[in-house]
């Protein structure tokens, strides 16, 4: 018993010795962490949606492009944080302009969107015009500016009516009143000008059925 009772003494003070042998004696503190950019977000006002209604075919001419009332939309972009954003365009219909595109505002090729197809014949034509009055960014009246390589040069808009997308080719962004960098907001507020023109009906698709306008381009934010 005296025998058995050593050894099991021994071995407690062994396992006592072994346990504070290998306690931890340091611990870790981690600091982490993620640096975010700031994020925006672009609305179009009415849903992104500009109706031209019900179009009787009798309005259209049999000899010229019929250049319709234009229309008005807000472009707003809203970010968490001051940051310089522009925003680029790409036109889903590309290649279905036809010959309206005479009667616009703008009818350079690179300007003109195209409002689809019926039956293999285009139906018309638009511009979206980034206008000039208007523009406000965090409150405050700003300039509209745009680039069209990338971002290296920026150019003031010079039109009465603003300047015209070129999907594929310009940038458009915004700075101070009087300069020509783009400025970093947190809101802002762009007037859109939509100006559609429909074929002339000689290149229309039959107007005996109801012929639908079925434009379609992506407002995309870059961030500068």
């Amino acid at each position: 018993m005296k025998l058995v009772s050593k050894n099991t003494l021994l071995a407690a003070m062994l396992a006592a010795t072994s346990v504070g042998a290998f306690a931890a004696d340091s611990v870790d503190l981690k600091v982490i962490g993620t640096i975010v950019p700031a994020s925006c977000t672009p609305t179009i006002s009415g849903g992104g949606v500009v109706d031209f209604g019900r179009i009787p075919a009798s309005s259209l001419s049999a000899t010229a492009a019929t250049l319709l009332p234009a229309k008005n939309a807000t472009l707003t972009v809203t970010c968490d944080a001051p940051v310089a954003v522009g925003i680029t365009t790409v036109d889903n219909r590309s290649g279905t302009s036809g010959s309206a595109s005479s009667a616009l505002t703008s009818p350079a090729a690179s300007q003109v969107l195209g409002v689809g197809m019926v039956g293999g014949k285009t139906v018309g034509a638009y511009n979206v015009n980034f206008s000039q009055d208007g523009i406000t960014a965090d409150g405050n009246a700003v300039g509209g500016i745009y680039s069209q390589n990338g971002g290296v040069t920026w150019t003031a808009y010079f039109h009465p009516y603003g300047a015209a997308i070129q999907p594929g080719i310009r940038t458009h962004a915004w700075a101070a009143s009087g300069q020509t960098v783009p400025g970093a907001f947190t809101t802002i507020s762009q007037p859109l000008e939509i100006d559609l023109a429909l074929n002339k009906t000689a290149d229309m698709p039959p107007l005996n059925t109801e012929v639908a306008i079925d434009g379609l381009a992506t407002f995309s934010l870059v961030y500068l």
